[in-house]
């Protein structure tokens, strides 16, 4: 990495590292004399001032150099973070199955916000990932997904929906694996919800393996309609690769879908 890109990361993570040793020397006194609220606040607030900071520095490296291995090392580092200020460890399971060399579509189920961060930092692959559209009006962050190599998506258009679906074939044969929430929203009680057949086209277009990825803690961490962080263990199962076809039909593409969302669905209700 260049210097000129290593010094401002290095500032960031020393940034990170004072605000974290504040944080922990307070927590003694923080749970005794605050409530949970208080201490989720401020919490957000950090994790705020950081993500600027962060989204900042990300903004003018990608528009100096366009270098997404640089995007990927902030973006890790900052999941990292917002994870160990959250009071969030994070188990995996199955790693072993990801091979470097290899690319893949990962499909996951989706929980809590903290899914996201949860997956960057424990995943070992720079995966593209698939947001709505309308978070590129958040000022700093969506202005920064937007630079990203990230994938935006407008869902009331199904015709942005099919070109997406044609540009990520595309990019994820010339070398890139990708993210996808096949639930389309965050479950409201942990169970995993019924599945759209997109990832699926997408497995079978692009020729990639799919691997299943259940996330098993997130929605305690913090639950969807809430601003409660509780902190906690996540526990991230990793699946096999799933080979898929290149040329299949719609029925099998939907067999498939209902076997890889067993998967998931088994190891996540086998903590319930």
């Amino acid at each position: 990495m260049p210097l000129t890109v290593a010094m401002p990361a290095l500032s960031l993570l020393c940034v990170s590292k004072a605000l974290l040793v504040i944080y922990e020397a307070s927590c003694s006194p923080l749970s005794v004399l605050l409530n949970n609220i208080v201490r989720t606040w401020f919490i957000i607030f950090v994790v705020f001032l950081v993500t600027a900071a962060y989204g900042t520095a990300v903004m003018i490296h990608m528009f100096l150099w366009k270098n997404h291995d640089v995007f990927y090392a902030y973006t890790r580092s900052w999941a990292r973070f917002v994870l160990k200020i959250s009071r969030v460890q994070v188990v995996t399971v199955g790693t072993d199955e990801i091979r470097p060399e290899e690319r893949y579509v990962y499909i996951a189920n989706h929980a809590s916000l903290f899914d996201i961060p949860v997956l960057i930092a424990a995943v070992p692959d720079n995966f593209r990932i698939i947001y709505k559209r309308e978070l590129q009006k958040i000022p700093i962050f969506g202005w920064c997904i937007r630079m990203s190599p990230f994938i935006a998506i407008d869902r009331e258009r199904s015709r942005d929906a099919v070109d997406v679906l044609d540009t990520v074939s595309q990019t994820m044969r010339q070398g890139s694996s990708v993210l996808i929430f096949p639930e389309g929203t965050r479950s409201d009680s942990g169970i995993v919800g019924e599945f759209r057949r997109g990832a699926f086209s997408l497995a079978a277009r692009s020729g990639r393996s799919i691997i299943p990825i259940s996330i098993v803690g997130t929605r305690n961490t913090l639950p969807k309609k809430t601003r409660h962080i509780q902190g906690g263990l996540v526990t991230i199962h990793v699946g096999s690769p799933i080979t898929v076809p290149e040329v299949t039909t719609r029925e099998a593409e939907r067999n498939l879908m209902e076997h890889v969302r067993q998967i998931i669905s088994n190891t996540v209700d086998s903590y319930l």
